[in-house]
């Protein structure tokens, strides 16, 4: 038997990679000899081609792209030629943490450079392309990235819109480029949010604040989504509201459901099944996930709940680490999670237990803590497999 090992990113502070590796740091602390699995994990956000790395064998392809903001970046996308297989994350190309605070700007930040990644993974052969949706600066519907992948839009007047801040002015479209690029291709969206296109739970109204929208931006944004969905359904046939998570990532999802026939993942499904964890459960004595905030929303199909499922089937437990947990322990043991621990070492401000190093050791120091206990147990001969 060995202990599996996790965990999603603490997001701007530790990779999955890192995370893992100071959880594997912290039990070989406590017995050098533990056979130890480190999985790599993300949910569709930041993290994704490498959570895919290996079960896809991508290699790495960079393009230069424009970010939310029209400015030229070097984006980062996996690909297999061999399989026809893309990765791709719309974080690489309009992501949110590229954005300073100061420069967020909701109205105009475009996808277009999403656009430019997908074109290019269809121009390398690729027949089926996964699209990671978390982590995007955001909320045009995919209105610069269906521009990108040849869609032409018109006023009123017939002059053609270019910018994103006029998407709302959009009567009438000629998608039959568009849509001549992404007849052959399979798109999978890979996601861990079902928000509808709009509305008071879609994308604008929940997501857009954190892009840099006030209360007056999130109506306008709103009611352009509204607008541009059905201008999608007269030119498609494809009412986005209906599909779920269609208000990913600004949108973005409703608009490849719409043009491209795509497909919905859970992102964290996806992850555990490409890499065959849901075969290879039975080989563990303890698993140990977890991610940066520990809190209902992880027990809303997030990743961490995904691997308590998993365990539980095969009675194995499962303990979950956290750079802050806020959940009462009724509600997660109900999950069938055995636990969850918070790595914070007593009061600290978020920005000092946020430092990559420091949340490094005291991940390393929580993971030697919480596995002694397990080991203390196990050898005292309780219910848990051994």
């Amino acid at each position: 038997m060995s202990v599996l090992v996790a965990l999603d990113s603490f997001k701007g502070s530790l990779t999955s990679e890192q995370a893992n590796r100071a959880v594997r740091d912290g039990i070989q602390m406590v017995n050098p000899n533990e056979r130890i699995d480190l999985l790599t994990v993300a949910d569709g956000g930041e993290g994704t081609v490498s959570a895919l790395r290996h079960a896809l064998q991508l290699e790495n392809r960079e393009l230069e792209v424009l970010d939310s903001r029209k400015k030229q970046v070097v984006a980062t996308y996996g690909i297999n030629r061999q399989r026809q297989t893309a990765v791709i994350e719309v974080s690489a190309a309009c992501g949110l943490p590229q954005v300073p605070i100061e420069e967020r700007n909701a109205r105009l930040a475009t996808s277009y450079g999403v656009g430019q990644l997908i074109l290019d993974a269809i121009k390398e052969g690729s027949r089926t392309i996964y699209v990671g949706l978390g982590g995007s600066a955001t909320t045009d519907g995919g209105f610069g990235m269906l521009r990108a992948l040849g869609g032409i839009f018109f006023d009123a007047k017939q002059k053609e819109v270019t910018n994103v801040e006029n998407f709302h002015s959009v009567v009438h479209s000629d998608s039959s480029e568009l849509k001549k690029r992404l007849e052959d291709t399979e798109i999978v969206l890979v996601c861990d949010v079902e928000n509808p296109y709009y509305g008071e739970t879609g994308a604008a109204h929940v997501y857009a604040p954190q892009k840099g929208a006030t209360p007056e931006d999130v109506l306008l944004l709103d009611e352009r989504l509204k607008h541009f969905a059905k201008l999608m359904e007269r030119d498609t046939g494809v009412n986005v509201q209906l599909c779920v998570g269609s208000g990913a990532a600004g949108g973005i999802a409703g608009a490849l459901y719409a043009y491209a026939d795509a497909r919905y993942t859970s992102g964290a499904e996806l992850v555990l099944m490409l890499n065959h964890i849901p075969e290879r459960i039975s080989n563990y004595s303890l698993i140990i996930s977890g991610e940066g905030k520990i809190d209902e929303q992880t027990l809303n199909g997030k990743l961490p709940l995904m691997i308590g499922k998993l365990g539980a089937k095969e009675r194995i437990p499962v303990v979950l680490l956290g750079g802050s947990v806020n959940i009462p322990f009724e509600k997660l043991h109900q999950t069938t999670i055995l636990a969850a621990h918070s790595i914070a070492p007593g009061p600290m401000s978020l920005e000092d237990l946020m430092n990559s190093e420091v949340a490094y050791e005291q991940l390393k120091q929580t993971a030697a803590h919480c596995y002694a206990t397990f080991q203390a147990r196990k050898d005292g001969n309780n219910d848990f497999k051994s």
